[in-house]
């Protein structure tokens, strides 16, 4: 019997005997997903023995990618919500339903291997490159059907968003991998880029991004470590609607805390409670943030909206309005990857004469043109 012939039998046998297995994995001969050192040997032996007339014998690329997987795989990752997760071969095809997700693999350079995004992707001109890449639907509500008609081999998703009823039931008995990163959490964002950067088998690129956020992360804390608590700047962060704040538990708070801030509503009950105007008053904080939702091309409307807030009954009187101390922050750098940029903002609100060497949009211009190819041109990213 041909040495070929037994590797094929063993094969249909082990995918017989194991209905319920995921993706067959090249080289693995007995059905458990890995490639182990006996079948890679008896593998490479085949294709020596193998006659150079015999077409049906393993290949040379064939036993090259084999010799990967079996050096590279299998590698587990822990996602958001605590799943263990484990790939068995290289990711060639990703569906990314999150913006976050998309810049990460933007600067991990895996866009090429993007086969499918959310439209909410697809329509932001930042994501340029995915502008031609199908669509799947909104990101909280994919269209499976069209999901699953490319095939991929990871989607990726929040961890809440969207719920398993309609992303992992709908994939059920596919050998397609949903992995939920939640990165846009600032506390969490290196962890998360270190785990897409072993699902994608580009950790050294994961690296690179980690040591840029640690650098400047480490730069801020040691500038307001020495804080003493009573000393520290109270900020109140409005996020997108009239006083919806965060608290305790919000990337917004993180990144208060990161600044070298004391959040005001850092106690409260829930992560993004409801306060009234007056309590905002009577806590008469040092920094006023509010998040906007998007960038902007003019100065127009982002002083509009500025001067909506600081007009507010009782508020000039504030420590923030008296001191100039108002700012808008835009979705961009509001959390997710580019939380950094946010929060050095909000630390030379906090602390000009701390962070006078430091200019924030330095570090963005760095950040866009190192790691996402893209320059900050005339954008508006904080007014004023």
């Amino acid at each position: 019997m041909k040495p070929g012939f037994f590797a094929f039998l063993v094969l249909m046998l082990a995918v017989t005997l194991s209905p319920q297995a995921c993706a067959i994995v090249t080289g693995d001969l007995d059905g458990d997903q890995i490639v182990s050192e006996a079948e890679l040997t008896a593998l490479i032996l085949e294709y020596l023995d193998a006659s150079p007339v015999d077409s049906s014998h393993i290949g040379l690329a064939d036993l090259r990618s084999i010799s990967h997987i079996h050096a590279y795989y299998p590698r587990t990752i822990v996602d958001s919500n605590g799943d263990e997760i484990t790939i068995y071969t290289p990711v060639r095809r990703i569906v990314a339903l999150t913006s976050d997700c998309a810049e990460v693999i933007r600067s991990l350079g895996a866009t090429d291997e993007v086969v499918g995004v959310s439209t909410g992707i697809a329509e932001d001109e930042f994501f340029s490159e995915f502008g031609e890449v199908q669509t799947v639907g909104k990101w909280n509500n994919p269209d499976c059907e069209v999901l699953l008609a490319l095939d991929p081999d990871v989607v990726l998703a929040y961890g809440k968003w969207p719920g398993k009823d309609k992303l992992e039931e709908k994939l059920g008995g596919t050998d397609i991998e949903v992995i939920r990163l939640n990165l846009y959490i600032p506390e969490n964002m290196t962890d998360d880029v270190r785990k897409l950067g072993i699902v994608l088998e580009r950790e050294e690129k994961a690296q690179r991004l980690i040591d840029f956020y640690q650098h400047y992360m480490d730069l801020i804390a040691e500038r307001v470590g020495t804080l003493p608590i009573e000393d520290r700047r109270s900020i109140y962060l409005e996020c997108y609607s009239d006083f919806k704040t965060v608290s305790a538990g919000s990337g917004g708070d993180q990144m208060c805390v990161m600044a070298g801030g004391r959040n005001i509503a850092g106690d409260l009950i829930g992560a993004y409670p409801k306060v009234d105007p007056e309590w905002v008053i009577a806590q008469n904080p040092d920094v006023v943030v509010r998040a906007a939702s998007a960038s902007y091309d003019n100065t127009s409307e982002p002083e509009a909206i500025l001067g909506d807030i600081v007009s507010r009954p009782g508020w000039a009187g504030m420590d923030a309005v008296e001191g100039g101390r108002v700012h808008l922050l835009t979705s961009d750098i509001y959390t997710g990857p580019r939380y950094l940029i946010g929060v050095t903002y909000m630390a030379k609100w906090s602390y000009p004469e701390t962070f006078a060497d430091i200019d924030p949009s330095d570090i963005h211009r760095e950040y866009l043109v190192r790691f996402q190819g893209r320059d900050i041109q005339d954008t508006i990213f904080v007014y004023p």
